[in-house]
């Protein structure tokens, strides 16, 4: 029995500890379980380092900002929104028994907002000269103060291939502006924004103020430019109506001189294939006839790829220039042989003065109302020449010529030297180019010492300076 004793009591010891660590377990968790059912989650709001309050969930409010940022681009016309509120910045603050005012904060968010629209500032050498809404407004602008210059040169390009005779002309253009122009996205007040229209207004005029004059008594065109320090055609070009140089007074003129911000430049490359011309070489033949001339072969012309460049500033040519040539097909030269053999008593068809340092008295034409068939020369050298190669056909006295030569040239032409003092030369003579065939005198119906000249084609007088160069 008392064994027995000794063995139940640690067993009762043992039932007695367990029931109180349970005891002290369920209050522990039962504690925990109550301190969480008291904690609820709060976010503190700031903008930069000032606390505007506190806050359940940081996704109300960004769901708060949003429909601001949509309310305020419908109203400024789809322009992306931005404001100060993109430096809100939210700090979980999670504490035991937290208060949370969501309205509040709201209610002071809506009175901090400062709202900003993202668009685009143009600037010109670096001088800003407006803002539009956005980068394909500032695009668009741009390409039309460019527009003008872009249908001219388009029309010229169209006119230079056709002339060039260039149908397979490869042309590009490229334009741009002489000064520099950058486009970049800012962030400004909705305000500030401008239209299209008066930008590009401020570009295309350099926003100079319109200027206005009243003629006055006595004015005239040129006498206001010199006062207004301007050329004439700016008054022609501000005033079309101008005919004839005629203004009235009273009447008000504009002399508005614009001062655009940007000239469009034009750089075109043009590569074409052009023609080079065959030529032509000389070859001296001693058994042609001196001034006859014989094709010996018939050359082609070259051809080749040749590229220029034309530079353009407000569609006036600064620069021309070729870049590059290369030779296609090389031209083939056609081949003359040129005669040198003089036949005695045949022409050569060219003709020289028959008098040296000639001048002309009387032309080839109409004269006191009858048809005067030569050319009279006068000159302090009174040896009468030969003016072409050939044979003396006549040489005596003549009706009307007095002494007078014929020389027939054996080649269709015939010339003529009427009123010689004396002649040197006789019937059936051979002459040559040059050579002295009589003096100038007065003989015939003649009213004073000098020399009645003709050329005859075929049997009808030429007009003789149409061959004679004095």
């Amino acid at each position: 029995m008392k064994g027995d004793g000794r063995a139940a009591f640690p067993t009762l010891g043992f039932i007695q500890w367990l029931a109180a660590f349970t005891v002290i377990v369920a209050v522990l968790v039962s504690g925990r379980l109550f301190v969480k059912a008291q904690v609820i989650t709060r976010y503190d709001v700031f903008l930069d380092d000032q606390l505007l309050g506190t806050v359940s969930d940081p996704e109300l409010v960004k769901q708060w900002k949003k429909s601001k940022y949509d309310e305020y681009s419908l109203r400024y016309d789809g322009s992306r929104v931005t404001s100060n509120l993109e430096r809100l910045r939210f700090i979980d603050n999670t504490a035991f028994q937290g208060a949370v005012d969501n309205d509040a904060v709201l209610a002071v968010l809506n009175d901090t907002l400062v709202v900003t629209v993202f668009a685009a500032e143009i600037r010109i050498d670096g001088s800003p000269v407006g803002v539009v809404k956005d980068i394909g407004s500032a695009s668009a602008l741009l390409e039309q103060v460019k527009a003008p210059f872009m249908e001219k040169r388009k029309e010229v390009t169209a006119l230079a291939v056709e002339r060039t005779n260039a149908a397979g002309a490869d042309v590009t253009i490229d334009y741009g502006f002489v000064q520099d122009v950058q486009v970049a996205e800012t962030i400004i007040a909705p305000g500030k924004i401008e239209s299209v229209d008066a930008v590009l207004s401020r570009i295309m005029t350099g926003d100079v103020q319109p200027v206005e004059y009243k003629v006055q008594k006595g004015d005239c065109i040129s006498l206001i430019a010199q006062k207004f320090d301007i050329v004439p055609q700016v008054i022609y070009d501000n005033n079309p109506y101008i005919k004839n140089d005629l203004i009235r007074t009273g009447e008000t003129l504009n002399l508005t001189v614009l001062q655009p911000l940007l000239a469009v430049k034009a750089v075109e490359t043009r590569t074409e294939e052009v023609k080079v011309p065959s030529g032509v070489v000389y070859e001296k033949d001693e058994e042609l006839k001196s001034g006859v001339i014989r094709i010996q072969s018939q050359g082609k012309p070259g051809l080749k790829k040749v590229t220029y460049e034309t530079v353009k500033v407000n569609g006036q040519t600064e620069e021309v220039r070729t870049l590059s040539e290369t030779l296609l097909e090389p031209p083939v030269q056609t081949v003359v042989r040129q005669g040198t053999k003089v036949i005695p008593g045949v022409g050569t068809g060219t003709f020289a003065s028959p008098v040296l340092r000639a001048k002309i008295t009387s032309e080839f034409g109409l004269r006191w109302g009858t048809n005067h068939n030569g050319t009279d020369l006068v000159s302090e050298q009174r040896a009468i020449l030969a003016s072409d190669h050939g044979k003396v056909a006549f040489a005596g006295v003549k009706s009307g010529y007095g002494n007078c030569v014929i020389i027939d040239h054996q080649n269709g032409f015939e010339t003529l030297y009427g009123h010689l003092s004396k002649i040197d030369v006789r019937k059936g003579e051979t002459v040559s180019k040059g050579e002295k065939i009589g003096t100038m005198g007065s003989t015939g119906n003649a009213t004073g010492v000098h020399l009645h000249f003709e050329i005859i084609k075929g049997g009808e007088q030429q007009n003789p300076m149409k061959y004679v160069r004095l």
